[in-house]
């Protein structure tokens, strides 16, 4: 059993590095059909959805993994659908709403944005649904490569599109072909679970259940905001344009926190989780030395980060990209502090702490603070930037140094519980 799940483990990191490997050798060509402003109004629409998609289940879909009936496990599925369906339509409302305000101008390229954004909303949790029921059927491989069906379709799409001048309206078309894609190796594992339930009823599986749309979806989306609001505020002060220039230098420094951050956190929570399980001490010098080996990463990141934007940016992304080297700069310390932090998150869920929701809103808070700085005097584009960067950093100082806290108290309580002593671990 064991094997399988470190097999079912590496499948799933594998595939999510490929589907961003995927997405990443296609910048070049998508930087050359798009202008920034187009590619400003699509990365708006998105962080709408990246923030309301994984809560629209109302975190349902965490449930279905859990009970051993499977006519419970049906009737998660079947709320978490329904709930999905109706908090699109809200964010459809929601964006329609934003659309009347000088906010609106964020995605203003885009004709019919509030259906866009509900259908984007709609796509992006019921993929998160059937991947959880793919997971529950332990059919590790396929949930796996859901990420390269989504990245290529995804490419295809917004190249496709773009080829015959579909504007912004290309980009997030072809981002929705890409989930439609993503469902493909998912649905037809899924399918089982798609059967009404034979027993019991909706009323007592939500009182069952309660703490999931109570107590998850809330953290799900402080955590969501914390990410995606940077963004959000950039495309409503500066506008389409400079926004596509944060999104598309956003989307370049996160590579590196993507493709290593997620095979780090993968082990580190793996070992972190032996080392809980069996009683055994070691979890403060693991999460130390975890953070001493990111950390000299993440400055190499950074380092290479400021000094190889200026040559590197342009010719990859050809004319009319300039102001992402600048952006990118400024970027570079959050990049660094994501690289470390994000990994190390891992305590959060491994010790089940309910401070993540009150560390993710404090993270919501710094950038609310900067804006709020922003604002007050006057600034532009870039130095709005570095306040953010620096907030956003922040937050993640504040993440790592409660986990600390975590780790050390939890491990307090195993000495004295008459814990042993683990073996150096190369986490």
């Amino acid at each position: 059993m064991k094997n399988r799940i470190v097999r079912g483990m590496l499948a799933l990191v594998s595939g999510a590095l490929l589907g961003q490997l995927i997405l990443v050798l296609a910048t070049p060509l998508l930087a050359r059909i798009y202008d920034p402003a187009a590619f400003g109004a699509f990365s708006a629409l998105v962080a709408v959805s990246s923030i309301l998609g994984p809560v629209a289940a109302l975190k349902f879909d965490a449930g279905i993994v859990l009970p051993e009936s499977e006519d419970k496990a049906r009737g998660l599925l079947r709320l978490a659908l329904w709930s999905s369906l109706g908090i699109s339509v809200l964010s459809g409302l929601l964006v329609g709403g934003l659309s009347l305000t000088p906010f609106g101008q964020a995605w203003a390229l885009v004709p019919g944005a509030p259906l866009w954004a509900g259908a984007l909303v709609l796509a992006t949790s019921v993929f998160t649904v059937l991947a959880q029921a793919a997971l529950r059927r332990q059919r590790y491989g396929v949930v796996a490569t859901r990420a390269p069906f989504q990245s290529a379709g995804t490419v295809v799409g917004q190249v496709g599109l773009g080829l015959v001048g579909a504007g912004a309206t290309g980009l997030v078309g072809g981002f929705l072909v890409g989930r439609l894609f993503g469902f493909l190796p998912l649905y037809r594992t899924a399918r089982p679970l798609l059967a009404r339930p034979q027993t019991g009823d909706y009323r007592s599986l939500i009182r069952e259940y309660r703490r999931l749309p109570l107590i998850l979806s809330s953290a799900a989306l402080v955590n969501a905001l914390g990410a995606q609001l940077p963004l959000l505020l950039i495309a409503g002060q500066f506008g389409q344009s400079d926004a596509g220039q944060f999104g598309m230098a956003q989307r370049l420094i996160a590579v590196p926190a993507t493709l290593l951050g997620a095979s780090v956190a993968q082990l580190f929570g793996a070992e972190l989780a032996a080392l809980v399980r069996n009683g055994l001490l070691g979890a403060r010098r693991m999460y130390l030395q975890t953070t001493l080996r990111l950390g000299a990463v993440a400055v190499a990141v950074a380092l290479a980060i400021v000094f190889l934007s200026p040559p590197v940016l342009p010719f990859v992304l050809g004319e009319g990209w300039e102001a992402t080297v600048p952006i990118a700069q400024a970027l570079a310390v959050y990049a660094a502090a994501s690289l470390v932090g994000s990994p190390l998150s891992q305590v959060y869920t491994i010790y089940q702490s309910r401070a993540t929701i009150v560390v993710d809103a404090l993270r919501v808070a710094f950038v609310g603070a900067a804006w709020m700085l922003v604002l007050a005097q006057g600034w532009g584009m870039i130095p709005a930037v570095w306040a953010l960067s620096i907030a956003q950093t922040a937050g993640y100082v504040v993440l790592w140094g409660y986990g600390l806290r975590l780790v050390v108290r939890h491990e307090g309580r195993g000495s004295t519980a008459g814990g042993r002593s683990a073996e150096p671990s190369e986490a």
